[in-house]
């Protein structure tokens, strides 16, 4: 009899958001209030792997502009289950996404652009470039220079390194921006309900997409994606309504998205806006009481420093760094930390120095096992790029064989989808080879640098270290191969 009692009468339904029970008759997943609730809380897309969008019959829609497919495909495939929630992402009506659906709208420009801001869709697998804007107009060409965030302009063929420069010009055309930038007045209005699990989950994401995205790319394109991101976690830290343990989870994720916000700013030239980006980053650790953060904010603020020319900076943030480590130490973190140290002494020329925090630095990496855990601000940090650290300070302190050595590892092994690390490490060789006073090989190297640079990255940081290379080379050699190098960087890159 017990059996069959609990068959007539089941568990009572819970609340998926706030676990409280609901009425018989609501059919929904969430009670009355947290339905409530959810509408004013920012719906966020979930951030998806790379090889979600890449999969054979969503690459072929979104090349397409097939956005009644992508729609279907991406309600079919994640949480984000029904037409109305996928408006809500995008800007549109849910009579609109119908109509999308059902094949019975022209696709324009414009809507390309709400759903790859909306969506997160990764910009490099959609070329707006020809889809007509509201007015039935096309995209114009791009002008023959785009200005750079840096103050320098880089040519037209930049445009084809990635659809990604493309992509946030056509935008800009248009006044509509793929970091989403809202009225700041606006924003100051905003009501918020309640901040769940999911929304602090959504945001401990984010950062590993950015970075993937980064590690591909570079950071130019993807910095305002990244910043208009930290203000969404912002809005949602400073005007939700949560609990104790998710208000915890949520500072920490806005101060890792704020450190990756920084990291874009700085590859992109932009060191004012990723300075304050890392100092927000080290505030919120503080108050959170979180080392980790603390450690990854510092150590980052180190590495801006020495690139900076401000090395002694530099060396007492790497420093602070490694005794907030202390409690929380592996073998990584405590070579990467090393190695901060070891490129600041580098920088200020103190050779016995930067070669003891190398050797600290190598002997901590060799102590790592596979089942080191690794957040994902250390997981970058491999052979690869300890031998590229350690060429950087062999250069910087005058010892141009043993750097080449280095960098020429940290250029020929780079993991696939490393692109941006390889453009940045090549540079570097040339820069070492031209040390070594092989100039013939250096401008060799500098030209696979170039080609790089107009094709596939998008790094103001790399871009710069580029033309420090030139400016040295004009003062060494007026070799024919020089002069045609020099020629081709004016060409494409405007000083």
């Amino acid at each position: 009899m017990a059996r069959e009692s609990s068959e007539h009468n089941p568990a009572p339904r819970v609340c998926a958001h706030c676990g409280g029970r609901l009425r018989r008759d609501n059919t929904n997943t969430l009670c009355d209030p947290c339905q409530r609730s959810a509408h004013t809380v920012e719906l966020l897309a979930p951030v998806l792997p790379l090889d979600f969008w890449a999969e054979p019959e969503m690459r072929a829609a979104l090349a397409d502009h097939d956005l009644g497919k992508v729609s279907q495909l991406y309600r079919a495939r994640t949480p984000i289950r029904r037409q109305h929630m996928v408006a809500e992402l995008v800007g549109f009506s849910q009579a609109h996404i119908s109509r999308i659906e059902r094949g019975l709208c022209e696709i324009r420009l414009d809507t390309v652009l709400r759903f790859v801001q909306g969506l997160r869709i990764p910009p490099h697998l959609v070329d707006p470039i020809g889809a007509p804007y509201l007015d039935g107009s096309t995209a114009p060409e791009l002008p023959t220079t785009v200005p750079t965030h840096a103050g320098h302009e880089v040519g037209d063929n930049m445009r084809r390194r990635s659809v990604l420069k493309g992509l946030t010009g056509a935008a800009a055309l248009v006044g509509f921006s793929l970091a989403g930038d809202e009225d700041e007045e606006a924003l100051a209005n905003d009501d918020f309900g309640r901040v769940g699990e999911a929304h602090a989950a959504q945001l401990e994401d984010a950062p590993k997409h950015l970075y993937n995205l980064d590690y591909r790319y570079g950071g130019d394109t993807l910095c305002d994606q990244a910043a208009a991101q930290l203000r969404r976690a912002n809005k949602l830290l400073n005007r939700g309504q949560y609990s104790e343990k998710v208000g915890q989870r949520l500072q920490v994720a806005t101060g890792e998205l704020g450190i990756c916000a920084g990291w874009l700013a700085f590859d992109a030239g932009r060191q004012d806006q990723a300075r304050y980006c890392y100092t927000e980053a080290l505030a919120a650790a503080r108050m959170a009481n979180d080392a980790n953060l603390e450690v990854h904010a510092l150590a980052n603020m180190s590495m801006q420093a020495v690139a900076l020319d401000r090395p002694r900076e530099g060396l007492h943030m790497a420093q602070a760094a490694q005794r907030v480590a202390e409690q929380i130490s592996t073998p990584t973190m405590d070579s990467l930390l090393a190695m901060r140290e070891a490129r600041a002494w580098a920088k200020l020329n103190d050779g016995p120095a930067a070669r003891r925090a190398m050797v600290r630095a190598r002997d901590a990496f060799e102590q790592r096992s596979d089942d080191e855990e690794k957040p994902v601000w250390i997981a970058f940090f491999d052979e690869v790029e300890l031998a590229g650290n350690e060429g950087m300070c062999e250069l910087d302190t005058g010892r141009a064989n043993k750097a080449a050595s280095f960098l020429e590892l940290a250029r020929g092994k780079q993991r696939e989808g490393m692109v941006r690390n390889k453009s940045l490490y090549t540079v570097r060789l040339a820069f070492a080879t031209l040390a070594r006073r092989d100039v013939t090989r250096a401008i060799e190297i500098g030209e696979e640098a170039l080609g790089m640079v107009v094709n596939e990255v998008t790094s103001t940081r790399t871009l710069n270290e580029l033309r420090a290379f030139r400016r040295q080379l004009a003062q060494v050699s007026t070799s024919t191969a020089a002069r045609t190098f020099m020629a081709r960087f004016d060409s494409t890159v405007v000083a």
